[in-house]
């Protein structure tokens, strides 16, 4: 039993270590404004919100903090992240929290999303994860970025995490851009907790030796809980 206790640890050990945060912004620091100019992080196109949670029925995720209505008071609006740098051959993974605006009408709010990349670069992995409604990203080579990614927010929606995740060949410097498609009425979707983290990409034998692992030890477990039964 010892043996497979080891064994497991071994295993453990052999998965990645913690992801190293590339960028995270919560918006909790960017100061409490209408059409704001001043959110550290990233630069402002057209007129967004700085709301604070409560603020206009908004609820930023937790109940605490501050997020930001992509539709400002006058006019739609995005805003794109400074050059975040990441190294090649590393998994990096892009996520967010985004809600419908609590307003009753009109029903819903377009949402866009674009992930570019200074330099092309070639990507040798990409997963979509949670959050995102259909096809977005892809693989290969000299790419420039993902596209644009559209989605129509449902007004009163919860917070829903989104969550991309892809692989380059070499280092690079990404850029995201999140913003409204309208309609210009002064509320829309409401973003919050934006990160991107690198994570070391696990070698197949890696998971094959953790799954043994555990598999040894639950064998183990299950054979010494019908010889007490006997």
């Amino acid at each position: 039993m010892r043996l497979l206790t080891a064994f497991a640890a071994a295993a453990v050990m052999a998965m990645p270590a913690n992801a190293t945060t590339l960028f995270g912004q919560d918006f909790d620091s960017a100061p409490v404004a209408n059409n704001a100019t001043n959110i550290p992080g990233f630069t402002v196109s057209g007129q967004v919100d700085v709301i604070r949670s409560g603020q206009s029925g908004v609820t930023c995720v937790g109940g605490i903090g501050r997020c930001v209505d992509l539709v400002g008071s006058n006019n739609i609006g995005s805003i794109t992240s400074t050059g975040i740098n990441f190294i090649g051959g590393k998994l990096i993974t892009v996520a967010f929290d985004l809600a419908g605006n609590p307003r009753a009408t009109p029903t819903t709010d377009t949402f866009n999303f674009a992930l570019d990349f200074t330099n092309p670069e070639t990507i040798a992995r990409f997963t979509l994860g949670s959050g995102f409604q259909g096809s977005y990203g892809g693989t290969g080579a000299n790419r420039t970025g993902f596209g644009t990614y559209t989605e129509t927010i449902v007004r009163n929606r919860a917070f829903g995490r989104y969550v991309l995740s892809f692989v380059p060949t070499s280092a690079g410097t990404l850029r995201l851009t999140f913003g409204a498609g309208g309609p210009n009425d002064s509320s829309g979707p409401i973003l919050d907790n934006v990160s991107v983290s690198s994570t070391v990409v696990p070698e197949p034998g890696s998971w094959v030796l953790l799954l043994a692992g555990f598999g040894l030890v639950g064998l183990a477990s299950r054979c010494r809980r019908k010889s007490v039964t006997a």
